[in-house]
């Protein structure tokens, strides 16, 4: 979004929305993140990436620096689930130009097993990366944020509607959507927004494995009402609005960008289970046995 305004005699320049504003974005080498992060450096903000994989990440951030000439855009390798890390990604973001606007966390991921097959540490791994990567960001950034800042997460369908093999996933996305409702409750008075966008199946690198199996696809799009799949812009443009002005009186909210999956949820994921597992392990898992298990 762009207005003119006049800085001196018969001269203007484009003021941008975002112009003056810093982003931090985890998450931000692939996928929504990485779209959400053109979206605002195209709008003015001063953008810094942050992601595990230091060449992917470099790369990504070369790729949205030739998209968009002249944009502030910088890339920090770092943990959105390790304390530490979070407070030096932060800082980072905020002494660029003296402060942080807005925080996106795109992080996330899960495994796809049933319940009797997962480990405590592995149950215990996609709490850290979903739900608590959602708190450091928070706790550590929200004292460097000023009135008018704020932060979005990105949850899933999984966080309201359950799926065989997704357990650990679900209950993660339904802990990180609550913690956007009490996280808007408690930062609102120091006018910070807290909010996520939800999305449905869609197309990025994490799920390219996915977008394989066009009969995987199909099932999707066979009960999403708009019949294809998100594209990870579908996204990035949510993010955008939710973290901008635009969305100024919108807070502790969850918004489903996901072309109406969530009114159906997800597919019967039976039979994908019995492939990808087989036959006799599912048999054990139906009934109530954990595959393995002595006895």
């Amino acid at each position: 979004m762009k207005s003119r305004r006049r800085i001196g005699k018969g001269t203007t320049m484009t003021a941008r929305v975002l112009d003056g504003k810093t982003a931090l974005i985890t998450g931000g080498s692939s996928g929504m993140g990485k779209a959400s992060a053109g979206l605002m450096a195209g709008d003015g903000a001063s953008v810094v990436i942050v992601g595990r994989r230091e060449d992917v990440l470099i790369a990504a951030r070369d790729e949205l620096r030739g998209q968009i000439p002249g944009a502030t855009i910088e890339a920090f390798v770092g943990d959105a689930a390790d304390g530490a890390s979070v407070r030096a990604m932060l800082a980072f973001a905020h002494g660029l130009a003296g402060r942080l606007d807005i925080i996106v966390n795109s992080v996330g991921g899960g495994a796809y097993k049933p319940l009797l097959m997962f480990e405590e540490d592995e149950v215990m791994a996609e709490y850290r990366i979903t739900a608590l990567s959602a708190f450091l960001l928070a706790r550590h950034g929200v004292p460097l944020m000023t009135p008018g800042g704020s932060i979005v997460c990105v949850s899933s369908t999984a966080g309201a509607r359950p799926c065989m093999g997704l357990g650990p996933y679900n209950m993660a996305k339904a802990a990180l959507d609550m913690f956007v409702e009490v996280a808007a409750l408690e930062f609102g008075s120091a006018g910070i927004r807290v909010n996520a966008a939800r999305p449905g199946m869609t197309r990025s690198e994490g799920t390219a494995s996915m977008f394989a199996d066009d009969a995987l696809v199909k099932t999707f799009t066979d009960i999403t009402p708009l019949g294809r799949v998100g594209e990870s812009d579908d996204l990035a443009r949510v993010i955008r609005f939710l973290a901008g002005p635009e969305s100024g009186w919108v807070t502790g909210q969850v918004l489903a960008a996901d072309g109406g999956q969530i009114l159906k949820g997800f597919p019967e994921p039976g039979a994908m289970l019995d492939l990808i597992y087989g036959n006799e392990v599912m048999a054990q898992v139906r009934a109530g046995k954990a595959p393995g298990d002595a006895g």
